[in-house]
């Protein structure tokens, strides 16, 4: 068995390099360092998410999407969700178990009463911050990577998404270099900020006394080096920032302001017939907005195969909600996630969908489809009664 790799940066932190993908038992050899070392706590990189994944595998499959969908944390659910399958894939098709061996080691440091911290970057936050960066053809290949780990319906598809990943010791490495194949650029820098925030995340428990911090040997390199930099810059130019800015996923300016054309030109349009044009026309014009635009909408969810109150749903709010900031369609799909009321477990069926017809049928696939169609045909809707207004002005 391959032996751990100790690296004493300095009398409070103490570096550990493990294989996370090949699930070696690590027990002994913790208890072993903890008794050389006596840490006053012990730093897994591991982030809270992929241990709920991994600790409570069928509670966190069973956890219903309502919530993280009111809390706007959709993409949260579906970054884990892909998280979740590309170990599923692993452990099919490499036969290993990455990570469990180091999730396990949380109730033991449990019964040795040490204090046991996740020092990993949220994965969702990195795969987030990563596809924040990527343009547009690159987040088009992003998804269809997603969809290759997830939804494929051919092995084959799905045992491609993890070629060469037996060659990483590291399960999130080896998913970023993956994705480096398409886009380089923002895979290199999602890196980067990892290894930024685990060395801060060290540097901040080991202010409060001794870490050992298990992390993937291949990092052990790169996390001593931007310690010590770190370290370095403190002394010539004091504290330095922390790591919250890595927590957080801001949108591009543009992409907020794309948000306010549409409400803002259609508003436009409605003041200048009211204070320019007869009562008649005003109506006249209501009213094809009100057909065009609501009717598109409930066709969309009706394609989408939506519940009969997310069809109803799209018709009416569609055309007062193309004037705001808010997509109809993510009301309508809120209709079908509280009538259908999808679980985790839902995504997970979804990989094993062996027609289009079952895949279709699927409740979240039905969710997310009804809010996209809704939203697209809402626009198509916009599009077909903008030559009408442009009449009426005339």
């Amino acid at each position: 068995m391959h032996k751990p790799t100790v690296k004493v940066l300095n009398k409070d932190i103490v570096l550990v390099g493990i294989d996370f993908i090949e699930g070696k038992d690590f027990k002994e050899d913790l208890v072993r360092l903890l008794e050389v070392h006596d840490p006053d706590t012990i730093g897994l990189a591991l982030c809270e998410k992929r241990f709920e994944t991994m600790e409570g595998r069928d509670q966190w499959r069973e956890k219903p999407l309502l919530p993280e969908y009111k809390e706007g944390m959709t993409g949260t659910i579906i970054y884990q969700a892909f998280i979740d399958a590309v170990r599923e894939n692993l452990r099919i098709f490499k036969d290993v178990e990455p990570e469990i061996h180091i999730a396990q080691l949380v109730p033991l440091t449990k019964d040795l009463d040490v204090n046991t911290e996740f020092i990993d970057m949220d994965v969702t936050l990195v795969l987030a911050r990563a596809m924040k960066g990527m343009s547009p053809s690159e987040k088009l290949r992003m998804v269809w990577y997603f969809k290759s780990s997830m939804l494929s319906f051919s092995e084959h598809k799905k045992s491609k998404t993890i070629i060469h990943m037996e060659m990483h010791d590291d399960m999130v490495d080896g998913v970023l270099t993956s994705i480096s194949k398409f886009a380089p650029v923002s895979a290199k820098k999602a890196k980067g900020e990892r290894i930024e925030y685990i060395s801060k995340k060290i540097l901040e428990y080991s202010k409060d006394g001794k870490i050992l911090a298990v992390i993937p040997e291949s990092k052990l390199k790169d996390i001593a080096h931007e310690i010590r930099m770190i370290k370095k810059s403190e002394r010539i130019h004091g504290e330095v920032s922390g790591y919250q800015h890595l927590e957080e996923v801001t949108k591009r300016v543009y992409t907020k302001a794309l948000r306010f054309v549409s409400p803002l030109f259609f508003i436009s349009l409605a003041v200048y017939l009211f204070f320019f044009s007869d009562v008649l026309n005003i109506w006249r014009a209501w009213l094809y907005w009100f057909l065009a635009v609501g009717g598109m909408a409930a066709l969309g969810a009706s394609l989408a195969r939506g519940h009969p109150l997310s069809i109803i749903t799209s018709f009416f709010l569609a055309p007062f909600m193309s004037l705001t900031l808010i997509g109809p369609g993510w009301i309508a799909g809120y209709v079908e996630l509280k009538v259908r009321n999808p679980k985790v477990s839902d995504i997970k069926e979804v990989t094993s969908c062996g027609s289009a017809n079952e895949f279709l049928s699927n409740n979240v696939i039905k969710v997310f489809m009804v809010g996209i169609f809704s939203n697209v045909f809402t626009w198509v809707g916009l599009f077909i009664v903008l030559p009408i207004f442009i009449a009426f002005i005339g």
